[in-house]
């Protein structure tokens, strides 16, 4: 899971829509697009069809969500005595991530990181969360299309949360796994520690570890052990005067300079600076 990604995800809705059996008799039972140039991210709630983005495909039945993005031929066929019925939300989107105190933004043309085809992962609730988003949008009251946003952005929190516990059924081992050395992060962290040494703590190659742990947390076991490390330096700047230099070795760091650099990069102010703001 690309949290990095959805961390900054900022949508632009363009319309939502149903597909539903009107609209598959106006179009002979199917829907083809040669360059898709809109996001979309769709619920089937009735009938069953097919999806083909390119070369793959996937059959279509009720409870499934999946996604297209632009540049894709896109297939969609169903039959006159099961028309596949959905909600359909097209969008653009960008990525906003803050370093400090400034902002970055970039578009962005490629699929979430959700899964393209993705089985009955959020139930009910999930169907209850494209009705609302549609109500929402077809009603056109004034700022409908801010709340139509939120709605999406909860929407889309549904489906990434719903893949969070399919994936963590999935491998309840490697949540464990990474549970232990959160564990042993958070204890550790004032000594020195590296990536092979937290590895071997849960006894898997470091490779692999990192790769796992990232997929869980969003950033790498370094990244995780200098978030502890510079929360604790934020405890400390706030409630004392303890020399910059102390702050660093209390919370795991040998190089002062170093710890300065990553502390400025992190909040947009020096530790000094933090601490009189």
């Amino acid at each position: 899971m690309d949290y990095d990604l959805l961390n900054g995800f900022s949508p632009k809705l363009l319309d939502v829509v149903v597909r539903d059996a009107p609209y598959w008799h106006t179009f002979e039972c199917q829907s083809l697009r040669e360059s898709t140039r809109l996001h979309v991210l769709a619920y089937v709630y009735a009938g069953s069809g097919s999806l083909r983005l390119g070369e793959r495909q996937w059959e279509l039945k009720p409870g499934m969500i999946f996604q297209v993005w632009p540049g894709e031929r896109m297939l969609i066929k169903t039959k006159w005595s099961e028309p596949v019925c959905f909600y359909s939300v097209h969008y653009m989107y960008g990525v906003l991530h803050w370093k400090g105190c400034t902002a970055e933004w970039r578009e962005s043309n490629g699929p979430l990181p959700l899964g393209i085809v993705l089985p009955d992962i959020g139930g009910p609730d999930a169907r209850e969360a494209f009705e609302r988003l549609y109500r929402i949008w077809q009603d056109k009251d004034g700022g409908n299309e801010w709340e139509a946003r939120i709605e999406f952005l909860s929407t889309v929190r549904l489906v990434a949360a719903g893949g969070r516990r399919k994936r963590a059924a999935d491998e309840a081992a490697g949540a464990a796994a990474v549970r232990e050395a959160i564990a042993y992060m958070k204890s550790h962290y004032r000594k020195e520690l590296s990536r092979n040494a937290v590895a071997q703590e849960v006894a898997l190659s470091p490779a692999y570890f990192s790769s796992l742990f990232k997929s869980h947390t969003g950033y790498t076991p370094i990244q995780y052990i200098h978030r502890l490390r510079l929360d604790r330096a934020k405890q400390l700047l706030r409630e004392g005067e303890m020399p910059i230099r102390q702050v660093a070795e209390e919370v795991g760091f040998a190089d002062s300079f170093y710890f300065t650099r990553l502390f400025t990069k992190e909040t947009g102010m020096s530790p000094r600076e933090y601490r009189h703001a």
